[in-house]
């Protein structure tokens, strides 16, 4: 069974089961208080419309990562069947020796 861990996100107290150790959830805690705060540097924000800014924020960076990776691996992928096909290469023009 998993520990319980308690945490608190602005101001309110949560109670989480988490397969994952307390060092991790409370650094994820730390990181989702400080989009918080960047979210809400400077504006008076209700609370609920500071989460939904937030998670529209952190959606966005994660989306624009994953197309970014995505991008990544297509060119390894184009730079790989190069290497492929030019090893194919050298290996048919010394196949005759």
């Amino acid at each position: 069974m998993n520990p319980t861990v308690q945490i608190n996100i602005l101001g309110r107290e949560y109670s989480l089961r988490s397969q994952e150790s307390e060092v991790q959830i409370q650094r994820v805690v730390r990181f989702i208080e400080e989009k918080l705060a960047e979210t809400a540097s400077g504006r008076s924000v209700d609370t609920r419309d500071l989460t939904i800014l937030t998670l529209l924020n952190l959606a966005g960076q994660h989306l624009q990562l994953l197309e970014e990776q995505d991008q990544g691996n297509e060119k390894k992928d184009v730079r790989l069947l190069k290497l492929i096909e030019d090893l194919e290469h050298a290996v048919a023009d010394n196949s005759g020796c």
